[in-house]
C-alpha cells in the first residue's frame, strides 16, 4: 500500500506528458480522423499494465524511485507514436480495428518499458 502515492505521482507525470505530446497530433488531424472518446483508454490501460507490473514482486529490488519518473514519460512518448500510427492507418483499415490494434500494441510497449529499462540511480 505504500506504493500508491508513487503510482499517483507517476500517473500525473504520464497524463501531463501525454497531453503535451499527443494534443498536437489530435488537433492537427481532427479533420482527417474521427477520434472517439473511448480512445482515451489508450492513456489508462497501458499505464495500468505498467503500474501493475511496478507494484508486483517482479519490480522488488530491480526498480528504483527514478523509474517511477522516467518510465511514465517513455510510455507517454509511445502514445504519440500510437496516435501517429492511428492517423496513418485510418485510410487503409477500419478505425475501430486500428484503435484496438494500437491499444494492444501500447500494452505490449508498457510491458516492454518495464522489462527493458533497468534500475536507474536515484
Amino acid at each position: 500500500m505504500t506504493s500508491i502515492p508513487y503510482i499517483l505521482i507517476a500517473w500525473v507525470i504520464h497524463a501531463v506528458v501525454a497531453a503535451v505530446v499527443v494534443s498536437p497530433v489530435v488537433f492537427l488531424t481532427r479533420q482527417r480522423v474521427r477520434w472517439q472518446w473511448w480512445e482515451l483508454f489508450a492513456v489508462v490501460i497501458p499505464f495500468g499494465v505498467w503500474a501493475a507490473m511496478m507494484c508486483s514482486d517482479m519490480s522488488t529490488g530491480s526498480k528504483t524511485l527514478s523509474n517511477f519518473v522516467i518510465e511514465p514519460c517513455v510510455l507517454s512518448l509511445a502514445l504519440a507514436f500510437g496516435a501517429l500510427a492511428r492517423v496513418s492507418m485510418s485510410a487503409r483499415i477500419p478505425e475501430k480495428t486500428a484503435s484496438a490494434a494500437i491499444l494492444v500494441g501500447l500494452c505490449l510497449v508498457a510491458a516492454g518499458v518495464f522489462w527493458m529499462i533497468p534500475a536507474l540511480g536515484e
